[in-house]
């Protein structure tokens, strides 16, 4: 039996973690066989908001909040680069990490993600990270293999996305150190583009002979409550209204559509 922490990045959107929070709970780790910790970080949110979460620890499902308050010594570029970059540790082997506007639906009940991804791990050695987020044709840039599959359902490609990430720490620790993980000034523009997080762990994880798996096999949805600015940008509406929406409607029809066809409210567009 491994232990694993279990992180979700939250910043503003109070009611959609609500929502998010114990559903992604519930699909991570019911059933599993493996001991978890459960961490809300609450970065730059406000005090009101986490005076009302701290109430509600336990009905969350939630063992341990962190609130950084403070702008001070943060990461350039994304917001969520903070929650990455200073939330990241080696402390647990095996380290999840989800953002609160994250829906997650599970094609089988009894299926153990958190066993799925140490066995991927155990079975695949030069894996550094695992990431499965099934909204990659809106992404600003595609999805590709890189190498064959070493299992099957597991794809080796070029490229995580921050909204789901699986670590074995141990692998991509070091790594990500040498490569200037922590220095802030990595993040933001860069070379005409945006730098983030999830381009760090893409450049890392496919440096010096290391992999990150893609686990099309698993029966479980992930897809991101919120709908792009424009078609292929990277930017989402950050609009809390529009990601409620978005996850209603993920709801109903488990995790398949995003949109109502009888959507009319602005920005909610089919892509």
């Amino acid at each position: 039996m491994a232990f694993v922490t279990i992180q979700c990045a939250f910043h503003s959107t109070d009611r959609l973690l609500r929502l998010t929070l114990p559903r992604a709970i519930r699909s991570l780790t019911v059933p599993t066989k493996h001991d978890f910790e459960v961490v809300l970080v609450a970065d730059r949110s406000t005090d009101a908001v986490v005076h009302d979460l701290i109430q509600e620890i336990r009905s969350l499902g939630v063992d341990e909040i962190r609130y950084r308050a403070s702008s001070r010594h943060a990461f350039s570029g994304a917001p969520s680069n903070n929650f990455h970059g200073n939330q990241f540790n080696s402390n647990s082997r095996y380290l999840v990490s989800f953002t609160d506007d994250t829906f997650f639906f599970k094609r089988e009940p009894g299926f153990d993600v958190l066993d799925a991804a140490i066995g991927a791990f155990e079975a695949v050695p030069n894996l550094a990270v695992l990431s499965k987020v099934d909204d990659f044709d809106e992404w600003d840039f595609p999805l590709v293999d890189v190498e064959p599959q070493l299992q099957d359902g597991l794809r080796l490609v070029n490229r995580a996305v921050d909204q789901f990430l699986l670590y074995d720490t141990e692998r991509f620790g070091p790594a990500a150190r040498s490569a200037g993980a922590w220095d802030r000034a990595q993040y933001g523009k860069r070379d005409g583009g945006e730098f983030q997080w999830e381009n760090m762990v893409s450049s890392v994880a496919t440096s010096n002979g290391w992999a990150i798996g893609f686990p099309e096999g698993w029966p479980l949805v992930v897809r991101h409550c919120d709908l792009r600015q424009t078609p292929g940008s990277m930017h989402g509406t950050q609009d809390e209204e529009v990601k409620l929406t978005v996850y209603r409607n993920l709801v109903r029809s488990d995790g398949s559509t995003k949109v109502s066809p009888t959507a009319t409210a602005v920005g909610l567009r089919e892509y």
